[in-house]
């Protein structure tokens, strides 16, 4: 009798056995879990490999794709069910609320994991996942990208710890993964989780990113049309070409000057100021036919990390000014306001908008950029 139970036991133990170590290979073993992530990116790629497949991809040896194709890949994401963002953060992460109530209950001590994707420039996608584990958390990146043959392949799968991470009130979620021996790189990421008005995206699109912070000081001091300050607007004329013709400006790198008449016309249209204004604050050429101007190049820039706009608010007022919250969002410090500044324009019945004035934040302005004028 008991030798016929332990022969009965004996193969039931053994399975017990396997199974138990067939569970602890299946977590514990990197090689299984890879392979799950790469069959998700696989499936992911897989849901927008049409729209992959028309987009225009330039006409260099590696694909570039148009903003407005990345953003179908992104809304295409979500309708299959992803949580997905772009790279460049300039549109709407799809079915962000998964993201941030993770994100939110992991904060509270739960035992989760925020997985969510990034669609690049080349079409390529990220698949992120972070596991907080209190301040710190374990960080997954695994990349897919597109092969000659128009075939998805995954390109890598990498575990890293993240030294720090936090969900701002703004909706931005930061990390920074651990720096390696002797490195200096940035190791900041940032991708905003919670939704933008489109009205706010739209002015940002408009009049702020094409100005922008670099090689230019309209954003950078304090100005208004009764007090310009130091505002020099021969380094603004680039900028408002390409609002005024969508065209970036070439001047022949800078030898010439631009024609006296072409940059007043446009200045006025743009800036609260007369031609007089504008001839008293510019630098002309000694006869007063041109104005001058260079190009940006090493010697005229200072070299600094270079944050983006975002507009976080939008006051109408009846006069038909508008004043536009705007907050620097510099991911190499790791921060979604390094400064803020209220932008004011003035809306016409035609159309039209012109810059007015720019006030930054008290508390921020020793956190202001650099700025030197290129003519000196």
């Amino acid at each position: 009798m008991t030798m016929r139970i332990i022969k009965i036991l004996i193969p039931v133990l053994g399975c017990l056995f396997c199974l138990s170590a067939c569970a602890t290979e299946t977590n514990k073993n990197p090689k299984g879990r890879t392979e799950k992530i790469k069959k998700e990116l696989c499936a992911a790629a897989d849901c927008y490999q049409t729209i992959y497949a028309s987009a225009g991809k330039g006409k260099g040896m590696n694909p570039v794709l148009e903003k407005g194709e990345i953003h179908k890949i992104v809304q295409r994401l979500g309708t299959c069910g992803y949580s997905a963002a772009c790279m460049e953060n300039d549109c709407d992460m799809q079915n962000g609320r998964t993201v941030e109530k993770d994100l939110l209950k992991a904060g509270k001590g739960g035992k989760t994991s925020a997985v969510f994707f990034c669609v690049t420039r080349s079409g390529g996608i990220h698949r992120y996942e972070l596991k907080p584990k209190g301040n710190k958390a374990e960080f997954t990146d695994a990349y897919l990208d597109w092969n000659k043959q128009g075939n998805p392949a995954v390109s890598y799968v990498k575990k890293e710890e993240a030294s720090s991470w936090r969900l701002t009130k703004k909706g931005w979620l930061i990390w920074e993964t651990k720096h390696t021996e002797n490195e200096e790189m940035d190791t900041h990421s940032m991708i905003r989780i919670r939704p933008l008005k489109k009205e706010y995206r739209r002015f940002c699109r408009k009049y702020i990113e094409p100005v922008g912070y670099r090689g230019n000081n309209l954003f950078l001091i304090d100005w208004n049309e009764k007090k310009p300050g130091k505002l020099y607007v021969n380094d603004l004329y680039e900028y408002l070409y390409r609002i005024e013709t969508g065209r970036h400006f070439d001047g022949d790198n800078g030898t010439k000057g631009i024609p006296s008449e072409e940059f007043e016309l446009l200045l006025q249209k743009y800036l609260p100021f007369s031609k007089r204004q504008i001839r008293v604050r510019a630098d002309r050429s000694e006869d007063g036919t041109r104005y001058l101007w260079e190009p940006l190049r090493c010697g005229n820039l200072i070299p600094q990390s270079m944050p983006v706009p975002e507009v976080i608010g939008a006051e109408h007022k009846r006069d038909g000014r508008i004043v536009l919250t705007v907050d620097a969002v510099l991911k190499q410090k790791g921060t979604d306001c390094l400064f803020r500044h209220k932008v004011t324009l003035k809306k016409f019945g035609d159309g039209r908008v012109r810059y007015i004035g720019n006030q930054i934040r008290t508390a921020d302005k020793e956190r202001v950029l650099d700025y030197q004028k290129r003519n000196r």
